[in-house]
């Protein structure tokens, strides 16, 4: 039986709304890391935001003011456009002739083509793609339509504002990793991932009205109950999306941290929750990490 798992990986990509922060206080959870010379402050992102959840709450533009660097997932206004493209179609394409029928079966494949039917989607349209980049577009289209847009995104938001300002935006990895990250998912997770997409399309907009109301307030109860189930019976993926990019970012929040300055890093907040989470690996290292308040 296909559990809510596949569903909330495609999300993970795209809406990672996961603060951490126990207090009721009216605002995202940001944590603050001492290093040996700079400061860093961790900041859980909404990739994907309404123009209707503008403005955002004061303590994001505080800790933006405050950093001389912005660090991200990805430098997104560093990207090379048709590099980009190529990228995404290398990867995303099936090989040797194959269609998204062959590698999801005839069953499945019905399923998913009446259930995109229903959404105004004609799957026949994705038929040379994997099936993990099928699930990443229908759920991005159906964002869209909701006015979830990444253009208007924190990321998008905070990258603009360096840009006009002149601060220094770093990226932790390129977008080529986090592709690959899809890409070498097993065919079946992958069909799974599909599937849950288009079995859950139909509840999305209350899921994401939700999941930003939480991220606004700080109500981290709520959605940590959500995050407790997205990966059981996964570890593998789990593993490759979650703890060993958090490892390796950490090693390199830890070397900003040993240079002059005042950092914000933004990643999508689901790294910065859990026993894995960039937060406690710092704690670990025996970092001075704590939650931080913009009037202190």
């Amino acid at each position: 039986m296909m559990n809510r798992h596949a569903r909330r990986i495609a999300a993970l990509c795209l809406v990672a709304l996961w603060p951490i922060q126990q207090a009721a206080a009216e605002e995202p959870a940001i944590w603050e890391y001492q290093g040996a010379r700079g400061t860093v402050r961790l900041l859980g992102s909404v990739h994907l935001l309404r123009r209707e959840d503008y403005p955002l709450p004061a303590s994001i533009d505080r800790a933006y003011q405050q950093a001389d660097t912005l660090v991200m997932e990805v430098d997104i206004d560093d990207l090379d456009p048709l590099g980009s493209q190529m990228l995404i179609a290398s990867l995303s394409m099936l090989e040797d002739g194959q269609t998204l029928r062959d590698v999801m079966g005839s069953v499945d494949y019905r399923k998913a083509t009446r259930q995109a039917s229903e959404l105004g989607i004609d799957l026949q349209m994705l038929s040379a793609v994997e099936p993990w980049f099928a699930a990443l577009t229908i759920m991005n289209l159906q964002l869209l339509k909701l006015g979830f847009d990444p253009q208007i995104g924190l990321e998008k938001h905070l990258s603009g504002k360096a840009r006009g300002d002149g601060k220094q935006v770093i990226g932790l990895e390129t977008v080529e990793y986090q592709l690959r990250i899809f890409d070498d998912m097993p065919q079946a997770t992958q069909s799974r991932l599909l599937l849950q997409t288009l079995d859950e399309a139909a509840t999305l907009e209350s899921q994401m009205t939700t999941l930003v109301s939480a991220w606004r307030r700080g109500d981290s109860k709520r959605l940590a109950r959500e995050m407790g189930r997205n990966f059981q019976g996964y570890p593998d993926v789990y593993r490759k999306l979650v703890s060993d990019r958090n490892r390796e970012w950490v090693r390199q929040i830890v070397e900003l941290s040993a240079t002059e300055g005042n950092y914000l890093v933004v990643v999508g907040a689901l790294h910065l929750v859990g026993e894995d989470s960039v937060i406690a690996m710092l704690q670990d290292r025996g970092g001075q990490v704590r939650l931080w308040r913009a009037g202190r």
